[in-house]
């Protein structure tokens, strides 16, 4: 081989190790880049993926509604009103101009001109002009055409009722979660869900508007509806309103309820508030008394020891005690029939005349054992479970804790303390044969997300008296709004109506005389042959003029009781008035059957 063999040789090898080598480095190069690849396509896709998106998308995020709550017709009781709220940037604004803008806002809004003016020069970049503004009037200022302004959708919180049911309804708080009330118990059902819409956005971040964008729809609170009927509600207000204006009682309550049902028809108290001006809510007035409050029932609870002695059978309403001529002494104590002197008298008679004494007696003769179990059948010293917040079971003690005066004086409601609610729950069993529903608010829920509509149907609680019992204590009880009886102004003309008056001394400072307080109530159902509703008024501490439950609270009874018969259009159970009662009750009796 000679000298020019061995230099080709020599370059042909290094011409193929060059070549080996940037193909060796092509490879490494294309196997480093397509590692890098599959990195960021791969194993960092979504990472990436995510950043990239915040740098091209934006999102907002929106609100649904908050439920309504209606009536059992459907009547709006709670709702939402739209607002603008308005705010504005000074800096915006040309120094030359602010003067103008302030004094334009402070004639349209209720916000004074230095208050603007104040906000406008502390030096924010963003301040508030206001908030809630009606519709109208921002439509009004944005026709204006000021510098700076932003105007920004909101929604509160809506009560056109206003004191209609307020203390029933409650109220929310300003971020819109039910904080007393209907709003507070069914917060999980009226309130919204939130929603998010993702838009693109280019470099500048305005939105791009290409096909329809991502969106999770928000989804609005459920409506709720209550067994409440609202021309019932305002007859009811209003004619206690009339009670409280002439007889000026500290409180004033009223309760009616459907008694086969367990249906709440209509709850108000008085004094009660607007929960549409938060500048005035007082505690003492949004609070619920009809469920939280308690007072000793007086001469109502006469018909619930009665009705016990009767299913017992230690009595029937022919049965005759002697009631002492309005005075008697019982362990050293004595027991009065307030203005009264009777001597012998029969159950139905005792019960018409409301005589303590007579009452006691029965009691006695039943025993402590089956008074205090009759008292519990019919649910005192228990809550009803009708749903309102802070409701309390009232103040019934074990038999264990009766002294020797308990035996006579929890038959005449002393000792004693009830809810509104728990008595009227009470006359619902005897006026439905016996039988107690469960008292209830909520007659259906229409959820938000699929418009399913869920019912609450009646659901009963337990028998407390025979049939037969429940007949012959009403029997009795249309006496007491006969002639004869302690309550003759709770009548309705062309219906029979059985009741019950209620004059109990508060018990003030551990005693029950010397301060002159009472509460004053009637209680009773109508048409007592096939009752529509029972009804409870009570008067609190009246203190103009009388204070007698027949005097201050049956009259009241008797004008809603009217007003609401002509609603619901029910027939007379009177007719002409010569039919007596017991054959009227038979007869709706006999209907029923059929």
């Amino acid at each position: 081989m000679n000298k020019n063999d061995n230099v080709r040789t020599k370059f042909r090898n290094l011409y193929k190790f060059r070549i080996a080598f940037v193909l060796i480095a092509f490879a490494a190069a294309f196997g480093a880049l397509g590692r890098h690849f599959y990195r960021l396509q791969i194993v960092r896709h979504e990472e990436l993926h995510d950043k990239a998106r915040s740098l091209y998308t934006t999102s907002v995020v929106r609100r649904g509604r908050r439920g309504s709550i209606f009536d059992r017709n459907g009547n709006l009781l709670v709702g939402n009103r739209a607002y603008k709220d308005i705010f504005a940037e000074p800096r915006r604004m040309p120094a030359e101009q602010q003067p103008y803008v302030i004094y334009c806002l402070a004639q349209q809004l209720d916000v004074a001109a230095a208050t603007l003016r104040r906000r406008f020069n502390s030096g924010l970049v963003e301040v508030v002009v206001a908030k809630q503004v009606d519709i109208k009037d921002a439509a009004a200022i944005r026709e204006l055409k000021l510098p700076g302004l932003r105007f920004v959708d909101s929604e509160n919180r809506s009560y056109p009722k206003r004191k209609l049911l307020a203390n029933v309804l409650g109220f929310t708080y300003a971020d819109g979660r039910g904080a007393y009330g209907l709003e507070a118990v069914l917060d999980s059902v009226l309130a919204p869900r939130q929603g998010r819409v993702v838009f693109e956005q280019d470099r500048k971040g305005q939105k791009i508007h290409r096909g329809s964008p991502e969106a999770y729809q928000p989804l609005d609170g459920g409506s709720v509806y209550l067994t409440i009927e609202e021309p019932i509600q305002h007859i009811v207000e209003q004619e206690l309103r009339a009670m409280v204006d002439k007889f000026v009682p500290r409180h004033a309550y009223a309760v009616m309820a459907n008694p086969k049902t367990g249906a709440i028809m209509a709850l108000a108290q008085l004094p009660s508030y607007n929960p549409n001006n938060r500048t005035k809510m007082d505690p003492a007035r949004w609070r619920n008394r009809l469920a939280s409050d308690v007072y000793d029932p007086g001469s109502t609870m006469k018909c619930i020891a009665i009705a016990g002695a009767l299913d017992y059978g230690v009595v029937s309403l022919d049965s005759i005690f002697d009631c002492e001529y309005g005075s008697w002494f019982y362990a050293g104590r004595p027991l009065r029939d307030s203005g009264h002197s009777y001597g012998q008298l029969e159950v139905r008679e005792i019960i018409q005349k409301s005589s303590n004494i007579g009452a006691a007696k029965i009691a006695i003769a039943m025993g402590e054992r089956r008074l205090y179990q009759t008292l519990r059948r019919f649910g005192f010293g228990e809550r009803t479970g009708v749903g309102l917040p802070d409701e309390s079971p009232g103040l019934l003690r074990k038999l264990p804790d009766w002294d020797g005066l308990s035996i006579t004086r929890f038959p005449i409601g002393q000792g004693i303390s009830v809810t509104a609610l728990q008595l009227v729950q009470s006359y619902a069993a005897i006026a439905n044969g016996g039988y107690m529903m469960q008292f209830q608010l909520l007659d259906r829920v229409v959820e938000g997300s699929s418009g399913k509509v869920v019912n609450y149907p009646p659901m009963g609680k337990h028998r407390v008296i025979r049939k037969s019992t429940a007949n012959a204590m009403i029997s009795a009880m249309v006496l007491v709004t006969m002639e004869g009886g302690t309550a003759t102004k709770a009548a309705v003309s062309g219906y029979f109506v059985a009741g019950k008056t209620g004059t109990s001394q508060k018990l003030v400072d551990g005693s029950y005389t010397g301060h002159g307080q009472y509460v004053a109530s009637f209680i009773g159902f109508v048409p007592a042959t096939d009752p529509a509703f029972v009804l409870l008024v009570v008067a609190d501490a009246p203190s103009a003029g009388k204070y007698y439950g027949g005097t201050v609270a049956a009259p009241t009874f008797s004008r809603i009781s009217e007003k609401v018969l002509r609603y619901l259009a029910v027939p007379p159970d009177m007719p002409g008035m010569d039919g007596s009662f017991s054959r009227q009750m038979a007869s709706a009796q006999s209907r029923t059957e059929d």
